[in-house]
């Protein structure tokens, strides 16, 4: 990498903007969940489709998992970490598109 400080940074800056979505997300999944214990009646459809997106968080957080790990395997095998390499493992679309967009990352 050119720059692998700056890389590491904007690595950072994406990693940190996708916790907040998942922050925003998880608070809104709570309150709808909340809602519907506290009126005690079937979620409405809207809320229904609002509950959908626990399952993107699961896969959201299960991504980012996995790049993480994939990249702390290729420290410990060769040194440098090859970040593209690494979110090409990442199955949701988006958010592999954000972690490879973190910077133009480009491997060592």
């Amino acid at each position: 990498m050119d720059r692998p400080d700056k890389a590491l940074g904007e690595l950072c800056a994406a990693s940190a903007w996708e916790m907040e979505q998942l922050r925003s997300q998880m608070q809104t999944l709570e309150d709808v969940v909340l809602d519907v214990l506290e009126r005690g009646t079937a979620p409405t459809s809207q809320e229904l489709r609002s509950l959908q997106d626990f399952d993107l968080v699961i896969q959201t957080l299960s991504g980012l998992s996995g790049f993480y790990k994939r990249v702390q395997a290729q420290v410990d095998k060769s040194g440098p970490a090859d970040l593209p390499a690494a979110a090409a493992g990442v199955t949701l679309e988006k958010l592999r598109e954000r972690l490879r967009a973190a910077g133009s990352l480009t491997s060592a």
